[in-house]
């Protein structure tokens, strides 16, 4: 059985259905269109360069930390 090789982890940001991400190889900004809500919430998501076609695993913030960031959401116990 043959083993995957591991994909660099990157940061992502969302931005309406659209998650954006910059290519650690190229560092071209690429983006990937989310048709549901569901996949537009997941943390991870697979990518691939547009131009150099390297292949990453795009890492996007979760709804509690950045609520938890935010002015407007003061934190409570």
């Amino acid at each position: 059985m043959t083993k995957n090789p591991s994909n660099p982890e990157i940061n992502g940001t969302r931005a309406g259905y659209v998650i954006r991400f910059t290519c650690p190889a190229c560092t071209k900004e690429n983006f990937i269109i989310t048709k549901t809500a569901k996949d537009h919430f997941k943390e991870t998501h697979f990518g691939t360069c547009k131009q150099c076609r390297s292949r990453s695993t795009i890492l996007t913030p979760t709804s509690n930390h950045i609520r938890n960031d935010s002015p407007l959401y003061p934190f409570t116990r």
